[in-house]
């Protein structure tokens, strides 16, 4: 019989336990990439000289500039903002009160015997 195939001839399959592709789908975050792009780029010269930035400032530097002026002025959300980019998010806390088991007297209560039915 021929091969329905042929060009399949010279390929090898993959041994047990390996992946056909072991770096996976690629991960694609087009808007965050698109921000990351732009915060690399250089500010105007106006806007670089109205926050007394340096020469060759970038948009991520304005920002994390306002961001820390938003924050020095009360803005909560800033502030987190900052702490959650130099220390991660904050992870939540859950403290368990640890308590002896109470004791109960069962002697007040009333028993009564139940008969048991044979079978």
């Amino acid at each position: 019989m021929a091969n329905r195939n042929p060009n399949t001839k010279g390929l090898m399959p993959w041994k047990p336990g390996q992946s056909g592709n072991p770096s996976g789908r690629p991960r694609i975050q087009p808007i965050s990439d698109r921000y990351a792009h732009i915060a690399e780029e250089k500010l105007p010269e106006n806007i670089r000289k109205k926050l007394k930035l340096g020469t060759g400032a970038t948009y991520g530097d304005a920002i994390a500039l306002r961001t820390f002026q938003a924050a020095l002025e009360g803005d909560l959300a800033a502030t987190r903002e900052v702490r959650e980019a130099i220390e991660g998010k904050a992870a939540i806390r859950v403290t368990q009160e640890v308590r002896e088991s109470p004791q109960v007297d069962l002697s007040a209560i009333p028993t009564r015997h139940v008969p048991v039915r044979p079978n």
